[in-house]
């Protein structure tokens, strides 16, 4: 494989691990434990968010950031827009559209990916 195919494969495997852990979360805490749909969702992307975060730091661009921070400023904004999707979204979820919402924030952040980047897809250096 290509370092690029590499990073790909990285950045999606770190992405399903997130999602698993969105997942699990959202209903643990809807079914076992009886809680809102708003609130499970927003529980289980925060700690989706930092599996997330950690795993592409770490993993995926480890080799681009060489020991430096994600922007803080971008990091914040992008949570916010997310933990604001994932609370409004888990709000108005019908009870059949419920197992989409951990796939959503990938969705959200793709998009955002193309407005800002102008393009879907990782540039080369």
């Amino acid at each position: 494989m290509k370092p690029f195919k590499h990073r790909i494969a990285r950045f999606g495997a770190v992405g399903i691990a997130s999602t698993a852990v969105h997942a699990a979360i959202l209903t643990t805490l809807k079914i076992g434990l009886q809680i809102g749909t708003g609130p499970a969702n927003l529980v289980g992307f925060l700690a989706a968010f930092g599996v997330s975060m950690y795993g592409q730091q770490r993993f995926t661009f480890n080799d681009r950031l060489q020991g430096q921070r994600i922007n803080t400023f971008g990091l914040t904004i992008l949570f916010l827009i997310n933990a604001s999707a994932a609370l409004l979204l888990g709000h108005l979820a019908k009870a059949a559209w419920v197992v989409l919402l951990p796939i959503l924030p990938a969705v959200i952040n793709y998009l955002l990916l193309y407005m800002f980047s102008g393009s879907p897809l990782f540039r080369g250096r």
